[in-house]
């Protein structure tokens, strides 16, 4: 086995581990019901009710969603791309269920190649640094939709990620505004899809865990919809012409985990294994 062979075995160990403690381990909040789902009769939630709303109609995002069953990180081809539905998106690779894959260009590849061929021991969250814009979505550990009329807050669980959607009509900053690892996101109503459009992001960003670049030229469409009480799609268009010859869509589905609530993850807690990445 290579050296970086062992690198990406002790990485992808470490990150499996992560998902087990954190699935098994129950939030340390006794049991409180949810206020905005609807029940039945029986005070189970009703996940394939139609989805809750705002007091001005638009559909209520806020809740604790987790990736759903369907968006598993396997290589083979889905069937999310008929009647021109996105691939699904998928958490190692993201463009594994692309037919050509991501439009790379030559310079992109050959980066992607060579963090792959480096076990990944660069990527961000082997470093407890801030996950890549994908990886958040992907992740197996859960986020909190927290929705007012002018802020939507995403609390994320891996690595305690924070991000920002503002509602409240402002636009995105200019080409001067200081890079972010999240960019900056606005965000809008068309019928009950939110359209959020994000830029401004850090040059050198990993959208997978195998590295595939996000650059400071990046923009990036994400369109919500909550499709009942249970149930969210999420289509990500990514328009990256400094690394990528066109833009590309994929497909990210989350499931209400209801009366739930997040644990508190710090990454750099007692962290040892960067230590040994080059070993």
């Amino acid at each position: 086995m290579t050296a970086a062979s062992i690198t990406r075995a002790r990485w992808t160990t470490s990150l499996l581990v992560t998902w087990l403690v954190t699935s098994s381990v129950s939030a340390q909040w006794a049991p409180h019901p949810a206020g905005n789902v609807p029940r039945t009769e029986k005070g189970d939630v009703d996940l394939a009710a139609p989805a809750p709303r705002m007091p001005d109609g638009t559909p209520d995002l806020s809740g604790v969603w987790q990736r759903a069953s369907d968006s598993e990180d396997a290589s083979e081809s889905d069937d999310s791309g008929n009647d021109g539905d996105p691939p699904l998106a998928t958490f190692f690779d993201l463009g594994a269920n692309l037919d050509d894959g991501l439009p790379m260009r030559d310079w992109a590849r050959e980066l992607r190649d060579q963090r792959v061929a480096d076990g990944m021991k660069d990527n961000p969250d082997a470093h407890c640094l801030p996950l890549g814009f994908m990886q958040f979505h992907l992740h197996p550990q859960p986020r909190k939709i927290v929705q007012t009329p002018e802020l939507i807050v995403i609390l994320y669980e891996a690595n305690y990620g924070v991000r920002q959607i503002f509602t409240d009509g402002r636009s995105l900053p200019g080409d001067d505004a200081l890079p972010w690892w999240y960019g900056y996101s606005v965000g809008r109503w068309e019928g009950d899809t939110l359209i959020v459009e994000s830029t401004g992001f850090r040059d050198g960003g990993w959208l997978d865990v195998q590295g595939s670049p996000l650059t400071d030229e990046a923009k990036i469409v994400e369109r919500f919809r909550r499709l009942d009480t249970g149930h969210m799609q999420i289509d990500v268009t990514i328009d990256d012409p400094k690394a990528y010859t066109e833009p590309f869509t994929v497909r990210v589905t989350h499931e209400l985990m209801p009366d739930d609530e997040l644990i508190e993850f710090i990454c750099l807690e007692n962290e040892q294994s960067t230590l040994h990445f080059d070993e």
